[in-house]
């Protein structure tokens, strides 16, 4: 890869003999980084989001549930379409996931289908002084046969990519990387200040990643059935949304910030939610949160249009009547809700998430909730001609040694010692402001559901907690410590 030929994709050689297209179905999937899932909703639409709402208006909908309210646990999980735990990766930090890790993408390749990358996977560690195109062959190794992948705005500082080469080729780099230094590595409140970014639009990341799946979409095999993931690297931050979508919500009358939870500051200080609450104490000014939630909104604005974009050249393909076409994120964005930003604890804007999808019939009840993790493995196992399992009755949500578990509308989430922390009855209280285990403990002993659902909970961190569980451990401990 050159300065020269910044867009060129990464190829790997097809090992398994193509698949015949006919009768064969092919599945675009969109996935968006911290877009919280009431933020997409098409049936309370926060804003207007014509090409996603009517996808979901010609297809389905359903509320879905993030594996982990942090990227790389997310990720690692849709990956391996097994829970972060079973790696011991249940928060956000720097790991290169191991060759021969389990992964759904490879069984596509066996059974002839094309897969291609672009975007964000943060399977491999964003650290200064990497260049992602070098774990390519283990991307290819999980099972895509093309790879395009950039990191994300924070790790845009540090590693070198595809889309780095093109800001150095038209003498932007440093002054970009600058730019997001002063937002990150800045005084307190850079991040999350709104200010304009310094990129040119055909530059910024998610319209350079969409001009460039745009392209893809035209050269995408039409003799053989194909998987394309596009993996776009907002809404998260920085509040930088270009023009000309900047400022479309300055005078729209946007949701206000929910209310910090009362009970929240009764849950034991090792908490996840009491630990984000105290590091965001007194640091965000009403003025801040409005003005980053007016740009958030002008941002899924953009990234709207050019899902519109997507569905177009998907459209203009011979092959477009067999095409699904599936959305949904990472994970989700607290977006100022109870004095917080971004992600990392249980409450709902930061683990629910939207799943959109073009074919009018859904894998499983489409009214409960359901994991990402479980729902792409099933339309990838739909996909390659395999049997599709039926999705687990409950979702199930890890951070640290927390978990979390929702059926239907009943939520609980279990603390580090695996005792109850906080239920909610979401039909009733969607903004979760009552702990009903501590305003109706009684509901688990007369109430059969809830405690069904108390018991599952409970035998799921046991289960999670136990060192065989883990691939990780099995797998690589001894060769940790020989290597030392």
């Amino acid at each position: 890869m050159t300065a020269s030929d910044p867009h060129r994709m990464v190829e790997h050689p097809p090992r398994h003999r193509p698949k015949s297209a006919e009768g064969s179905r092919n599945l675009l999937l969109i996935t968006f980084d911290q877009w919280r899932g009431d933020w997409c909703d098409p049936a309370r639409p926060v804003i207007d989001l014509p090409n996603l709402h009517g996808l979901a208006g010609r297809g389905h909908h359903r509320r879905a549930y993030a594996p982990s309210p942090q990227c790389v646990p997310a990720r690692l999980s849709w990956l391996s379409g097994l829970p972060p735990s079973r790696f011991g990766v249940t928060t956000h930090r720097p790991i290169d996931v191991p060759a021969d890790a389990p992964s759904v993408f490879r069984a596509l390749q066996a059974a002839g289908v094309h897969a291609e990358l672009i975007g964000k996977s943060h399977w491999t560690a964003h650290v200064p002084g990497r260049d992602l195109r070098d774990f390519a062959s283990r991307i290819h190794g999980f099972g895509f046969d093309q790879v395009l992948e950039i990191a994300g705005p924070r790790g845009l500082r540090d590693v070198e990519c595809a889309l780095t080469d093109a800001w150095r080729a038209e003498g932007v780099l440093e002054r970009v990387r600058e730019d997001l230094a002063r937002r990150y590595d800045g005084p307190d409140g850079g991040a999350w200040e709104v200010r304009p970014t310094p990129l040119p639009n055909h530059l910024y990341p998610d319209l350079w990643l969409a001009d460039r799946a745009v392209e893809r979409i035209g050269r995408l095999p039409g003799d053989r059935p194909w998987f394309l993931w596009i993996s776009f690297v907002g809404p998260h931050e920085p509040f930088d949304t270009p023009s000309p979508w900047a400022g479309r919500h300055r005078q729209v009358a946007l949701p206000p910030p929910r209310a910090e939870p009362s009970w929240l500051a009764h849950l034991p200080a090792s908490s996840s939610a009491r630990r984000a609450r105290a590091a965001w104490d007194g640091r965000l000014s009403s003025a801040a949160v409005d003005a980053l939630r007016r740009d958030y909104a002008d941002r899924l604005t953009m990234l709207d249009e050019q899902v519109g974009r997507l569905l177009g050249a998907i459209s203009a393909r011979d092959d477009a009547p067999r095409s699904d076409i599936a959305v949904t994120a990472d994970h989700g964005e607290l977006l100022g809700d109870g004095g917080m930003l971004y992600k990392g604890l249980m409450l709902e804007p930061a683990v629910r998430v939207a799943w959109i999808e073009s074919r009018p019939s859904p894998i499983g009840d489409s009214d409960g909730p359901a994991s990402t993790t479980a729902l792409i493995d099933a339309h990838l196992r739909r996909l390659r001609g395999a049997a599709v399992p039926t999705l687990p009755d409950v979702a199930i949500v890890e951070h640290g040694r927390e978990i979390m578990a929702v059926d239907g509308d009943r939520k609980i989430v279990l603390g580090g010692d695996g005792r109850p922390l906080w239920a909610c009855d979401l039909a009733a209280d969607p903004e979760e402001t009552a702990n009903l285990i501590a305003t109706d403990p009684d509901r688990f002993r007369r109430d059969d559901a809830w405690s069904a659902l108390a018991a599952r909970a409970g035998g799921e961190w046991r289960r999670r907690h136990a060192a065989p569980w883990k691939w990780w451990w099995r797998r690589h401990r001894v060769e940790e410590v020989r290597r030392r």
